[in-house]
Parts: structure tokens; C-alpha cells; sequence
């Protein structure tokens, strides 16, 4: 305890010193005011006043700019005002030592201030640093001064210039930092407190404190403060909440009360409810309407569990009133189906009302029930047309040409009052396979769109039962395929002689004289078959060529043989 009342009593002691120190200044320049000529010290005294008015204000800049900053201070972070961004430092123009041009282009200053004292023409600085040593973030203080870095000095010595250093201190106050002949290496102020000299071992330096402790911070809220508030309870506002800017919800948000807003709804671009009703899900766009659509919802898939209506009294709908259109779940599987491309799909289409056979429609296209027998009928040329008419082969009809099936779906046709089998007309033909009639004419149709091909039923001209043949094949055994001018050994390449399953084809060649010559009368034109080619042969009685100028030449004619 003794050390500690011995340590205050030392501190009071140098407090008061000092005080005495400064005011001894005041009380010389008195004395030597009545000295000297009175003009001249009240100039000094005057000079003096107005730097500490000068000191004063960038005293008050300086502590704006801290106090507006204070987070970024403390967690060396860059600072940013009107377009000009200080860097983390403590050297001239960083965040610890803004200049007085950064304070202006800050706006903490007003144009035109300028950074030059007028009593000595050193400039004025800001020295900033975070107290304790070693503090981090939030739990530092910030604490400096404003100084001019160079001595104010009687003209000619080293001796500090009492007359205008007493006017500065009147005009700054308790915050006022002088270094005295006594302590040239530190800045004191009133209570006895000492900064280190920024410029050096001088007396004459003068300066005020700025700064502030993070305690008077810490219980409030202030501009881009980067710690989290933590309030420990509910926060209770009693009025409207107005915000004029945008706000960010990183977490859920509940409403327990109806939820209002005069502007879009936009969820991650991709749900949007708009006020003119419209709405756009699955990312779509709620805008992309067709030409003369007002309202509406765009999305890729809508899928309900209940009922989807469209009525024009839906207040009072009823399930039989009213034009409406309803689609309504039912007890499993595909009930209905209805694609873009115009596909139809359901379990049973079962029409409303019926309608008398032949009489007029205005409908095309329609469909509905038949009066007159179960079955359905069809508006075609404003004129109900039964679908469908049920008959069985054999039995009379009224008009040739008239449709019918029978009871196991077959097509049947009126032909001569009488109703027959589509398939006696058009039965259908494999070439190659047997067949019962001879004669009767059958169809194929080898690819769907490709049109049919017509088979006679005959016997086969080498033997066997009947059989089905292309027409195309038996107007004649051979079908042409090309012809060459030929010489004796000339090669010739088969062609490819085509045939339907159950039968045959090959080619067959036909050797007629062109231009030939024999020396002994006898003319031989043949060729031999050699596989996939055939050579050619013009010879004379003596198995020699035959001769011509320039050369024995013949017509070789190809053909191919269906069997």
C-alpha cells in the first residue's frame, strides 16, 4: 500500500509540476510583455491563438475520423470515405497517419485547410496507434495526438518560444501536449501525462491528444462495427421498423402474421410472385405469357393431389353448373392424358348426350353417343356419321361400298349387297410362300409409307406347288439390265440379280455380232463363266479370233432370270 500511495503521490507531484512548468510560460510571457513593446508581444500572443485555433480544429478531424473508423482501427483494416481509401499502417497517409490532404479529400476538413503552421512552417500530423501493445480487434484502445513536426522556437536558439506557445495553450485546453526544456524527449500534457517526442530530443514541440478507449464503445453500436451485438434477449421494437435499404437474412425467417409487400417475391430467381398477380416457378420467366394472356402461373411441371378447375363461377360451382373443365384424381393409374402434340390419352372417353344418326351437326369433328344403337357417332360434312357399324360376312348390306366389322374387330365390305372380308379382297402375299388360288392377285407391303407390291398366286414353271410371285417378275423370266461393246477376252462383271425369299435369279448374257471377220468361215460367240465375271469369246472355226479392223467386236446383253 505504501508503494502505491507513494507511486499517486509522485504522479500528482509531476502533474502539478508540469502545470506549474506551463503556467510559468503564461507568467513569463507576462513579464516579458511588460518588457518588451507591448505591440509586439500581443502579435506573438495572437500568432500563438491562432494556431491553437488551427490545432484545434484538425484535433477535431483527426478525432472524427478515429471515432467514425474506430472498427477498421482496430482491426487494421483499410479505411474508406468518399472515393479515398487509406491502406493499414502507421506511416504518412495510411490508416494510423491519415495527412491533412487525406482528411480533406475525407471531407473530415474543409478545402482549402491548410497542413503548415504558420508559426514555425512545420506541418501538421496525425499520429494514431492501438494501445495496449499487442491488443487485437475490439479490445484495443485507440489513442494519439496532432502535432507540428517542427519546434516553436525564439528566433535564433534552441529555446522553446513562451509567448506563442502560451497563446496555444489557451486556445487548446487540458488536451494540449508541449515538450518543456526539462523533458525535450517527451510531449506532456496538463496532468502530468507523457507521449513520446515524434520529433525526437527537442523542446518546443507542440501538439493535443486525440483518441478514445474502446470501453465507450463497447456498449454501443457504431458505423461498420464488424462484432456481433449478441443480444441476449428479444428485441422489441415499439413502432414501425422502417428500413430504406435493402436487408440480408442469412438464416430461416418465420412470419407468424400476414406477410405484405408492394414489390416482387424472388426466391433465388427461380419463384417469383409479382403484385400483378402473375407468378413464375422452376426458374421460369412469370412475364412469358402468350399474346393477350393477362395473369397466370409459368412453370415446368404442376402436380396436384386434388382437383385442378376452371369454371366461370367458381365461388358456386357444383360439379353440373356452369361451363367449366375439371381434371380430378381418381382411384389409380392413367385416368387421362393430354400432350402438346395433340395425343388424347385415358382410360374410356365417355361423351355426353346422344345423337340421331344422320341428322345435322356443326360441330366437325365431334364425337357423341348414338340414339339409335350402342355405339358412338362422329360430325363429319354437318352430318352425325356412326362410327362404326357391326355386320357378319355373309350377311346382306344396303349400300355397296359401305364399312363394317364383325364381332371380332375384322374390316368387312358391301360388295354386291352382300358383306365380305377385307382380306378376300386384299389377301395379303409373300412372295415365294404357297398360296391356295391360283390366280388370285395378293399384296405386300415391304416398308410402311413405301407403298404395296402385287403378287400373283401361279405354278411354278419349273415344277412345285403354287406360289406366290411378284407381277414384276413373271410378266417375263428375263428383266434387262445393261449392254456392252465387247472384244475377244474381254471380262465382264456379273451384276446382282435381286430376288424376293423363296426364289431364284441370276443373270443370263446374250452375245450378238457387231463387226467380225473369219479366216476359215466358222463364227463362234460364247462366254465362259468364271464366277463373279464372265470372258469373252469370238472365235473362228479353228478356235482363233476373230478378225476386223481394228478389231471383231460384238453387243454383249445382260439380263436377269427370276424363277
Amino acid at each position: 500500500m505504501k508503494t502505491n500511495l507513494s507511486t499517486q503521490r509522485r504522479s500528482a507531484q509531476s502533474g502539478f509540476a508540469l502545470l506549474s512548468a506551463l503556467l510559468a510560460l503564461v507568467v513569463l510571457a507576462i513579464v516579458t510583455a511588460g518588457q518588451i513593446e507591448g505591440r509586439q508581444t500581443e502579435q506573438k500572443v495572437t500568432a500563438g491563438r491562432l494556431q491553437g485555433d488551427v490545432l484545434n480544429l484538425i484535433k477535431d478531424a483527426a478525432n472524427n475520423y478515429t471515432m467514425e473508423n474506430y472498427p477498421a482501427l482496430q482491426s487494421d483494416l483499410p479505411v474508406t470515405k468518399w472515393g479515398v481509401t487509406l491502406a493499414p499502417g502507421a506511416t504518412s497517409g495510411r490508416t494510423l497517419a491519415p495527412s491533412v490532404a487525406n482528411l480533406i479529400a475525407m471531407q473530415y476538413l474543409p478545402a482549402g485547410s491548410s497542413a503548415v503552421s504558420q508559426l514555425n512552417s512545420g506541418n501538421y500530423r496525425v499520429l494514431l496507434s492501438k494501445v495496449p501493445a499487442g491488443c487485437v480487434g475490439p479490445t484495443c484502445n485507440i489513442s494519439g495526438m496532432v502535432y507540428v513536426d517542427q519546434p516553436v522556437r525564439q528566433p535564433g536558439t534552441t529555446n522553446l518560444a513562451g509567448v506563442q506557445i502560451g497563446g496555444v495553450m489557451e486556445k487548446v485546453g487540458g488536451d494540449v501536449l508541449v515538450s518543456l526544456q526539462t523533458n525535450p524527449g517527451n510531449l506532456m500534457g496538463i496532468n502530468g501525462m507523457t507521449m513520446p517526442n515524434p520529433v525526437g530530443v527537442s523542446e518546443g514541440v507542440i501538439g493535443a491528444r486525440i483518441g478514445f478507449g474502446a470501453s465507450g464503445f463497447g456498449r454501443f453500436l457504431v458505423i461498420n462495427d464488424p462484432r456481433d451485438p449478441n443480444f441476449q434477449g428479444n428485441l422489441t421494437v415499439r413502432q414501425n421498423l422502417s428500413i430504406g435499404g435493402s436487408s440480408t437474412f442469412t438464416g430461416p425467417v418465420t412470419v407468424n402474421n400476414t406477410l405484405k409487400t408492394t414489390g416482387t417475391i424472388d426466391v433465388n430467381n427461380c419463384i417469383k410472385l409479382q403484385p400483378d398477380g402473375r407468378g413464375g416457378f422452376s426458374c421460369l420467366d412469370p412475364n412469358d405469357l402468350p399474346p393477350g394472356y393477362t395473369g397466370g402461373i409459368r412453370a415446368v411441371d404442376v402436380v396436384s393431389s386434388g382437383n385442378v378447375l376452371t369454371s366461370d363461377a367458381p365461388a358456386s360451382f357444383t360439379g353440373t353448373n356452369g361451363s367449366f373443365a375439371l381434371l380430378s384424381r381418381g382411384g389409380g393409374g392413367v385416368e387421362a392424358m393430354v400432350k402438346t402434340s395433340g395425343q388424347v390419352a385415358g382410360n374410356r372417353l365417355i361423351p355426353t348426350g346422344t345423337y340421331v344418326p344422320g341428322s345435322a351437326c356443326s360441330e366437325p369433328g365431334a364425337v357423341g353417343r348414338s340414339s339409335t344403337d350402342p355405339t358412338g357417332v362422329m360430325c363429319s360434312s354437318s352430318v352425325w356419321t356412326p362410327l362404326a357399324v357391326v355386320a357378319s360376312a355373309g350377311g346382306s348390306c344396303p349400300v355397296n361400298g359401305q364399312g363394317a366389322v364383325d364381332a371380332q374387330g375384322r374390316q368387312l365390305y358391301c360388295f354386291n349387297g352382300t358383306w365380305n372380308l377385307m382380306l378376300d379382297f386384299l389377301p395379303p402375299a409373300t412372295p415365294g410362300a404357297a398360296c391356295s388360288t391360283a390366280g388370285a392377285l395378293g399384296y405386300q407391303i415391304p416398308l410402311i409409307g413405301a407403298g404395296s407390291t402385287t403378287s400373283v398366286c401361279r405354278a411354278n414353271p419349273t415344277g412345285g406347288g403354287l406360289r406366290w410371285f411378284r407381277i414384276q417378275d413373271i410378266t417375263t423370266h428375263l428383266t434387262f439390265v445393261t449392254a456392252y461393246e465387247v472384244t475377244h477376252g474381254a471380262v465382264v462383271q456379273k451384276p446382282a440379280c435381286a430376288a424376293a425369299p423363296g426364289q431364284t435369279s441370276s443373270p443370263i448374257p446374250f452375245l450378238e455380232a457387231k463387226v467380225e471377220s473369219s479366216s476359215d468361215g466358222g463364227f463362234a460367240r460364247f462366254t465362259i463363266d468364271q464366277g463373279g465375271s464372265w470372258l469373252v469369246q469370238l472365235t473362228n472355226g479353228a478356235g482363233g479370233a476373230l478378225s476386223a479392223a481394228p478389231a471383231a467386236s460384238a453387243i454383249l446383253q445382260i439380263y436377269c432370270n427370276v424363277l
